[in-house]
């Protein structure tokens, strides 16, 4: 799904207006019907209870009341879009009351038209007595998109008071305090229950922590097309189960392992080759048709146990934990034999005392996935790692948590993940390797400069080794013939898909193991494949 900055908003509302001709009234008559029809459905729909509380419901059933709706309205488009929907809700018969945010004679021109109209109508005003508890819905339409933050003062008290009332909210295009492309909140955001989107969604609503403000996000088309918001430079999207069904390819019957390739894993070191273990089953989990793990030639075979018993074990020449030219040679030349490589998860810092080390990994002409210790190595390089990817000559996929990132980037971890958009498109267009940006919203970055924003996973990932199995299922996806871009996609939401899965099942978001994933990766990988069928028969 498309999503658009709050630049590009701006420059599609000017292409609407100019170019095609649609006038501004008729696009704010489309978004107040579709706000307006919403609170309906909260207010007379089905499961009332969830969404007006149960004190209301009740007082509802037995008293017959006509629902109270709280209208905010700010001195903009916002404005505009929330008294059209006054309009529209007092011409239906609910109680309405507006709130103004700023004096009248602030209200921008087109407000203040449609306050005259929502007057006219003889709309009602708040007054001393009004209070927002009384309220069965509000309508936040105080700022929307191109909003700054922090709010201003002004509107501050209106804030709080709305956020005291615990009233299910109705927010137009964003919840007030959020910011539409970076998804950083005022600490009075607006804790809306649903967010009705104006034209697109905007990058904000699905990146933490805004995204725990928006409920549920309802797009209200306003006539503008995909191919319209592509020409503004539209290029962050959504992750969604069919966008990554379009990317799937099914495995022909007539098939052998040869066919979905051999890969490479160099992970694990002493105390952490339960790294190594879950890498290597997670490639073969996303279809790898052999799975190769480069193990020092010390390494003593009970270690290797634990291993799924299809692994192939391919000895390189060194020792555990200890660099030497000796060893990188070895393992560039197992690399040399196979279609992908996964490198660095618990691999210590034995490997990174050669400072040769990246250089001779960059030459490898095979897709490879860097992980956790590797990265590290190239963020102590002094240059974030741009001269070691200068060399690549086949795709890379990194897969940093934000300290990582922030260990590359030479900045705070609080920095990253104010900017996790525009700071992983940014080193992706610029290092030409896709971008895994984990986190809640894992953000995947193109060299193209396409961002996208995944929504699969819960706060059961957030434990160790949850990351090495991301690693691994990339590089499985890589090895049977995936591009980079679409191997990351499907692995991410595969990861995510798997977590949801076992704590639906089996496991609770607490008791989740990065091992539990593991078993739940197949029937993420169903749901993608029935979702395919659905689109094919549609």
């Amino acid at each position: 799904m498309l999503l658009v900055t709050s630049a590009e908003m701006k420059m599609l509302d000017a292409t609407l207006l100019e170019e095609v001709g649609i006038a501004a009234p008729a696009l704010m008559e489309s978004v107040g019907l579709r706000i307006a029809q919403l609170v309906i459905d909260l207010v007379d729909g089905v499961g009332e209870s969830e969404f007006i509380g149960e004190r209301s419901a009740s007082a509802k059933r037995s008293t017959k009341r006509t629902p109270m709706i709280a209208v905010v309205v700010g001195k903009g488009h916002n404005g505009a879009d929330g008294l059209v929907a006054a309009r529209y809700l007092h011409a239906f018969g609910y109680e309405v009351r507006v709130w103004l945010a700023v004096e009248e004679w602030e209200l921008a021109t087109f407000t203040q038209g449609q306050f005259g109209a929502y007057r006219k109508l003889q709309g009602k005003l708040a007054n001393e007595m009004d209070d927002f508890a009384q309220a069965d819905v509000i309508i936040d339409a105080i700022l929307g998109n191109g909003s700054s933050l922090p709010v201003r003062d002004q509107i501050r008290p209106l804030l709080c008071a709305i956020n005291r009332a615990k009233r299910p909210v109705v927010a137009v295009d964003l919840p007030t305090g959020l910011d539409a492309d970076t998804g950083q909140v005022d600490p009075d955001c607006i804790a809306a229950k649903v967010t009705v989107a104006c034209g697109f969604a905007k990058p904000g609503l699905y990146v933490q922590p805004g995204k725990s403000r928006v409920g549920r996000v309802v797009v209200a088309p306003l006539t503008m097309t995909y191919s319209m918001a592509k020409a503004q430079g539209a290029h962050h999207y959504l992750v969604t189960e069919h966008e990554v069904a379009r990317g799937y390819r099914p495995r022909p019957q007539n098939s052998h392992k040869g066919v979905f390739g051999r890969i490479g894993v160099l992970a694990g070191s002493e105390g952490m080759y339960g790294a190594a273990r879950l890498t290597v089953e997670a490639a073969y989990r996303a279809g790898a048709g052999l799975v190769h793990y480069f193990a020092p030639e010390d390494l003593a075979s009970p270690w290797l146990t634990a291993f799924p018993a299809e692994v192939v074990v391919r000895r390189y020449a060194g020792r555990t934990g200890v660099g030497s030219q000796t060893a990188i040679e070895s393992l560039v030349s197992l690399l040399h034999e196979m279609d992908a490589g996964v490198l660095g998860p618990g691999i210590g810092k034995g490997l990174q005392t050669q400072i040769g080390v990246g250089f001779a990994f960059a030459d490898v002409t095979i897709p490879l996935v860097l992980d956790a210790d590797f990265l590290q190595m190239l963020a102590a390089s002094g240059d974030q790692g741009r001269n070691w990817f200068a060399r690549r000559k086949q795709s890379t996929v990194i897969t940093p948590h934000p300290k990582e990132f922030a260990q590359l980037l030479t900045c705070s971890v609080s920095d990253v993940q104010a900017n996790r958009l525009r700071y992983a498109r940014e080193y992706a267009v610029a290092t030409r390797a896709v971008v895994v940006l984990k986190g809640s919203g894992t953000v995947i970055a193109a060299p193209e400069g396409t961002v996208w924003i995944n929504q699969t996973g819960n706060s059961g990932l957030a434990t160790g080794g949850t990351g090495d199995v991301l690693a691994g299922l990339i590089g499985g996806l890589l090895a049977s013939g995936y591009d980079a871009k679409m191997a990351a996609m499907i692995g991410v939401y595969v990861h995510g898909k798997a977590a949801e899965c076992a704590c639906e099942k089996q496991q609770s978001e607490e008791s989740l193991l990065a091992s539990d994933l593991l078993q739940w990766i197949g029937p993420a990988f169903r749901q993608i494949s029935w979702e395919m069928d659905i689109s094919l028969d549609g």
